[in-house]
């Protein structure tokens, strides 16, 4: 009866080896726990459906086979849905709607071929070619864990800093990173309540201050590391940067120089923190990155619910009163005011399905701030007074242009740690002028540069994008024709691709806000207008030309859509085919 167990681990190993390529952090308890999940849900329906056919082996075979379809089918469509968001809301039917034939089809098929072939033996190559292929799928993932965890154990030699001629008295450094916190260099989000109150508390703000990337993976490791990421990693991608997120310069430096360090962050870096990965334990975390509970989580949007203001406040608080002989350096990551936005200024709850709305982002950000606030009055009361603060976001929000580089820089300390700090200082910089300032290190400034990084390269390699447009452009021939989002892929995409052959109303962008009535644009050649203010144009259609489109149609439709007088006709520019998205997508894991 051993044979019974053939269909029933066929199923069981494709739900923790299948897709699992890219880098996830799935708690154990959760891979247990879909373990558990995944042995009922199959026991359950195997027995009931042998209920109704009085077969079991074909019972087996059929909810297997459906089975292996819908974890596959499952897997893909959250890849694709965690891509494009809501611009695939509208294949969610038609895609059921095939997944249920399809499923129809496969349960038919075994029903007749059961009478041709022994259902034992097809349960047995079934299972013998699901080994076969989860072997080398499971050798890949460990590969690529192995290099994600196990390079970051030795940092490049220019890493492992010594130090000389030290000052006898060191101060404590609180380092605070909020991620994608834009300070006081873009009006539409600026906050005048917290700038009052840092200079109120003695900090040194530096409005002009930037980051280097767009991206937490590329930004964080590269002020940890104080160089460009690319010198660091060679290539940025997360899984090349994110190893030296824990492993860096900057602490391996305070190290030497005798400094008590304690770092903390979010869920999804936790582990690069603590870099003591062992080697056995990577084919269990392998085992977990494709449990059924991260599947659901993705198809449901379930994302972290907490900004982690708790454990940072606790354990900042606790660092501080610590009594120890050696200096302090305490890392602190907060997710928070990035997505998703969980409370508005006045600490109301913002509803789940504005989670992501840009338009929520002001909101969060400033009761964001006003618990940066408690922190520091808390920290400032247990610290000891020869203390350094520092606040900084990583990135800012909005399209990939030269605003994501805009950045909160807040310092608080004595003025001879912070000399030479210009007020467009950029964090690459940050701790080679704050090392030289209070370690008495050399260091050289670098050369400020700015890197956008996003996915637009695998989308002009096909000739789909290209087909979709010039069917655009014939669809709206001499219709009035006014582009959404002006930012990086907009330039690139304008680079390419010839628009002068369209009837441009004109342009608008969350950073034409201020423009109430249309402005003509020497530079762009046509109307700018707020967005608010697109029906003043009177388009044919809005083009949104946005590397992430979803954004820009929920605040269509939940913002702008709201007053009738501002509804308009608009197509996504950048909408590929189920067809364009498997290629690129294979082109991305290849």
């Amino acid at each position: 009866m051993y044979i019974l167990l053939f269909p029933y681990l066929l199923c069981m190993l494709p739900v923790h080896s299948i897709y699992a390529q890219n880098i996830a952090e799935i708690p154990v308890q959760d891979y247990l726990a879909s373990l558990i999940i995944t042995c009922i849900f199959i026991t359950v329906g195997i027995f009931g459906l042998n209920s109704f056919i009085n077969n079991i082996y074909i019972s087996e075979l059929i909810f297997c086979i459906i089975f292996f379809l819908l974890l596959y089918a499952n897997i893909f469509f959250v890849k694709l849905f965690s891509t494009y968001k809501r611009t695939l809301i509208k294949y969610q039917f038609l895609f059921i709607g095939l997944f249920i034939l399809i499923c129809t089809a496969a349960a038919i098929s075994i029903l007749y071929l059961s009478k041709l072939i022994s259902p034992v033996l097809c349960s047995k190559i079934l299972f013998y070619t699901s080994c076969f292929i989860n072997f080398f799928v499971l050798i890949d993932i460990i590969k690529k864990l192995r290099d994600f965890y196990c390079d970051a154990n030795s940092l490049p030699e220019e890493n492992v800093c010594s130090l000389k001629q030290l000052p006898k008295n060191l101060p404590d450094i609180y380092h605070i990173i909020t991620d994608s916190n834009t300070g006081f260099d873009r009006p539409e989000y600026y906050d005048n309540y917290f700038k009052d109150e840092l200079l109120k508390r003695g900090f040194q703000i530096y409005y002009k201050a930037k980051s280097n990337y767009n991206y937490t993976f590329c930004s964080v490791p590269s002020v940890l590391n104080m160089d460009y990421i690319e010198n660091i990693a060679g290539s940025v991608t997360p899984a090349k940067t994110l190893k030296f997120y824990g492993k860096n310069k900057v602490f391996n430096l305070l190290k030497n120089a005798g400094y008590k360090i304690q770092a903390k962050t979010f869920n999804l870096y936790k582990h690069l923190l603590k870099n003591n990965v062992s080697i056995k334990l990577i084919p269990l975390k392998a085992l977990s990155f494709s449990s059924i509970i991260y599947i659901i989580q993705c198809m449901l949007g379930v994302g972290y619910v907490s900004n982690n203001f708790t454990e940072i406040s606790k354990s900042i608080y606790q660092f501080a009163k610590y009594k120890t002989a050696k200096p302090k350096y305490f890392f602190g990551h907060l997710m928070a005011p990035h997505y998703p936005y969980l409370y508005n200024g006045e600490g109301g709850r913002i509803p789940a399905k504005h989670s992501r709305n840009p338009q929520y982002y002001l909101p969060y950000l400033k009761y964001t701030n006003k618990q940066l606030l408690s922190l520091v009055d808390s920290l400032k009361q247990n610290m000891s007074p020869d203390s350094i603060i520092i606040l900084h976001g990583d990135h800012s929000i909005g399209s990939n242009d030269e605003n994501k580089f805009k950045i909160l820089l807040a310092i608080y300390g004595d003025n001879k740690y912070l000399k030479n700090i210009p007020d467009n200082c950029t964090l690459v910089n940050l701790f080679r002028i704050l090392f030289n300032n209070i370690l008495n290190t050399d260091f050289p400034l670098l050369e400020n540069k700015y890197t956008i990084t996003n996915n637009c390269t695998t989308i002009w390699s096909h000739n789909h994008f290209s087909k979709r447009f010039e069917k655009l452009k014939q669809k709206y021939k001499n219709k009035r024709v006014l582009f959404y989002g002006t930012g990086s892929f907009f330039k690139e995409f304008t680079s390419r691709y010839n628009i002068s052959e369209l009837n441009i109303a004109g342009f608008s962008d969350i950073k034409y806000n201020s423009f109430k009535a249309p402005v003509y644009n020497k530079e762009l050649g046509a109307f700018i207008v707020a967005p608010d203010c697109i029906y003043k144009l009177k388009p044919d259609i809005v083009f949104i030309s946005l590397l992430q489109s979803h954004h820009a149609e929920q605040y269509f439709n939940e913002v702008l859509f709201k007053d009738k007088n501002n509804r308009f006709k608009y197509e996504i520019l950048l909408e590929e085919t189920p067809r364009g998205v498997i290629e690129r997508l294979m082109a991305q894991l290849l």
